[in-house]
């Protein structure tokens, strides 16, 4: 977690680079998650950042994820966790939207609404094999882990997911 007045994708560059860069970005980060943050707005001034920065890493580690803000590690070694239901989610769900159509065009066979909840969320099962290769799954699966299932499978219901609109071009 961080702020600066450069994009997250020019920021994300440079920690990669190594410039003024947190050593937990450059040894452990993969990619953006824009699902994350795409729904905070540009602040004024750098307290209100920082204290929207540090909202948003509690909020993460209540989610069950390790945020860290400014030194501060948020989520390690918590026990209990709230997963984000459909109105928390409704700012980022063209993200899962992308992540649907992600999956759908990855999987072995189209998906019910259900499964594709499922998969987005990283369940594990035997019938995931059906739908995905276990040992190299697309980057979709589990990408939602910290979303309710049931929001996850409204959501999907919603887009109609039991045909192959996954590879609709309105979800891309």
């Amino acid at each position: 977690m961080g702020s600066s007045a450069r994009s997250p994708e020019q920021r994300f560059a440079q920690h990669l680079r190594g410039y003024k860069s947190a050593r937990l970005v450059k040894r452990f980060a993969l990619r953006l998650r824009p699902d994350l943050y795409e729904d905070l707005g540009p602040f004024k001034g750098s307290k209100k950042a920082c204290a929207a920065e540090k909202a948003r890493a509690r909020e993460l580690a209540e989610c069950g994820f390790v945020a860290h803000c400014d030194g501060t590690s948020y989520g390690k070694g918590r026990g209990g966790w709230e997963e984000w239901d459909a109105e928390r989610l409704e700012p980022v769900t063209d993200h899962v939207d992308a992540a649907a159509a992600e999956l759908g065009e990855s999987c072995f066979r189209q998906p019910s609404p259900l499964h594709c909840a499922q998969l987005l969320r990283g369940e594990l099962g035997f019938w995931v094999a059906d739908y995905v290769d276990q040992e190299d799954p697309p980057p979709a699966y589990g990408r939602f882990a910290h979303v309710q299932l049931d929001a996850l499978h409204r959501r999907l219901q919603a887009l109609d997911i039991h045909t192959p609109l996954l590879k609709d071009s309105r979800l891309s």
